[in-house]
């Protein structure tokens, strides 16, 4: 029994390394900036899948990708439509992705994705940043 977890462990380990043997992408809230009225918004699921933390997705092969986008705020009730998005992206290697939710009026809001190199990416596979 004692062996099961450990296998597990190098299973998941196993896996997140093979992510990171070809360039890759990654997609993450964005920062908030109150002059551009832009908030962090949660990545929830990529491709249908839910994401383990939606705030630190994993790594992604480049390509496209389906990615569900969550923003909330405290101080309106919002229905799940008016909170979800879903945005067709396609990710370019060696490519970080930073989404925000920008308000509009009331409840709101469009996804703004802003695209940033990879430095550590661009450095292991030769890709100019």
């Amino acid at each position: 029994m004692a062996l099961r977890p450990l296998l597990l462990l190098f299973a998941c380990t196993a896996a997140v390394a093979g992510v990171y043997d070809q360039p890759w992408s990654m997609v993450e809230p964005g920062d908030r900036s109150e002059v551009r009225k832009e908030f962090p918004a949660a990545i929830t699921q990529i491709d249908g899948q839910s994401v383990r933390d939606t705030r630190r997705p994993d790594a992604i092969a480049p390509g496209k990708h389906s990615v569900t986008i969550r923003f909330e705020t405290g101080r309106v009730n919002q229905s799940e439509a008016e909170a979800t998005r879903v945005v067709e992206m396609d990710f370019a290697p060696c490519t970080r992705y930073r989404v925000v939710a920008q308000r509009q009026q009331g409840t709101k809001w469009d996804p703004q994705v802003y695209p940033e190199p990879i430095s550590e990416c661009a450095r292991k596979f030769g890709k100019s940043s």
